[in-house]
């Protein structure tokens, strides 16, 4: 578990508007789910509230490269 949340910045700087609205919606899953007994309200919601712990995601940030795709560099011109 250490190995997840070794580099996480706990300070209240760190949250932005994107990182609190994953907080919620984990959160707004995750309760339900384990009232309900519903495995994919709480795997939905356990996935967000990581995301929002470890400020990881993917296209929520400006700077996120976890989902960037390099582009085949061609010099191929198309002909029609």
């Amino acid at each position: 578990m250490k190995f997840f949340f070794k580099n996480i910045d706990f300070s209240l700087q760190s949250w932005n508007f994107p990182r609190v609205v994953r907080l919620g919606l984990g959160l707004f899953f995750f309760i339900p789910g384990i009232q309900e007994v519903d495995y994919f309200a709480m795997l939905l919601g356990g996935v967000l509230l990581y995301q929002a712990i470890a400020n990881t995601g993917c296209g929520f940030t400006r700077n996120s490269s976890s989902c960037s795709v390099d582009l085949p560099k061609t010099d191929k011109k198309v002909k029609f």
